[in-house]
């Protein structure tokens, strides 16, 4: 098969193996012969520097580039389990962030669970108790407002809503990237809040949380239908009849933007007449 300037040829190498291909030998109709080297002989950190399909050289130094091809062991179908988790990352145009919504977690007991079902019953729980640690404390009593408007700082977002916003890519005043935030937990009757940060429960949105890093997503990772990652068991057979299981990570397009919600500074009106 060819093509104006290319040749595909088919040749059987070993599955799971690294190749070097060290050149080409064409001869055409008038019997010349001519050596095709690799395209991407020359510098790996040169800027003009074009491969396909080959491995880039760790770091920025100015090495030779990697002329070899690694041929990954693929199979051509696998089995995959529910999803032990699965988020959605989705942009909010409203809010000028994108939001990392934890749709399945994975529980302590080993059982997965809708995120929002979740993130709503811890939220009761916390509230449950902070009520009753005031029910025998010196609380002051709530004024009954009678105005028909009310001034409201910041709205609320489900708790398995994470925030990641933009910031700029270090040494670039153009170029952003998206970073884990949190937002602050708040309960209902809490004169002194201690704006807990609400932190994810899936290991998909928990990356350098333990360890106190952030955790970044390239800005193009995130397009506006979204994305939708899924961690299942993973199972297939290899050529020799063995049986393989693993955990892995799967991507997929959304089907568009979505509204938290989040708004500040407004004004709500109570439903009450001013008298």
């Amino acid at each position: 098969m060819y093509a104006n300037d290319w040749f595909i040829l088919p040749y059987t190498v070993p599955s799971g193996s690294v190749l070097n291909i060290k050149g080409l030998t064409v001869t055409n109709t008038f019997g010349e012969r001519f050596w095709i080297e690799p395209a991407a002989k020359g510098f790996d950190e040169d800027w003009q520097h074009w491969a396909m399909y080959s491995l880039s050289i760790k770091g920025q130094t100015n090495q030779p580039a990697d002329l070899t091809l690694l041929m990954l062991p693929t199979v051509p179908k696998i089995q995959e389990s529910a999803p032990l988790e699965e988020v959605s990352l989705i942009r909010d145009e409203v809010a000028n962030m994108v939001w990392g919504i934890e749709n399945t977690i994975m529980t302590p007991s080993g059982w997965t669970r809708a995120g929002n079902i979740a993130a709503e019953e811890y939220h009761q729980h916390l509230q449950i108790l902070h009520d009753n640690s005031i029910i025998n404390s010196s609380v002051p009593v709530q004024i009954e407002w009678k105005a028909p408007l009310r001034y409201e700082l910041m709205t609320t977002v489900p708790e398995n809503w994470i925030p990641f916003v933009p910031q700029h890519v270090p040494g670039d005043t153009r170029q952003t990237q998206l970073r884990r935030a949190a937002m602050p937990r708040l309960l209902k009757n809490d004169s002194d809040p201690k704006y807990e940060r609400i932190k994810p429960r899936t290991s998909l949105l928990r990356q350098g949380l333990d360890t106190k890093k952030p955790f970044y997503i390239y800005e193009e990772e995130v397009p506006r239908s979204g994305i939708q990652v899924r961690q299942t068991f993973q199972r297939t057979r290899w050529n020799n009849g063995k049986v393989f299981i693993w955990m892995g990570a799967s991507k997929s397009i959304k089907r568009g933007e979505g509204h938290s919600g989040l708004a500040f500074d407004q004004i709500v009106n109570t439903g009450l007449k001013d008298s």
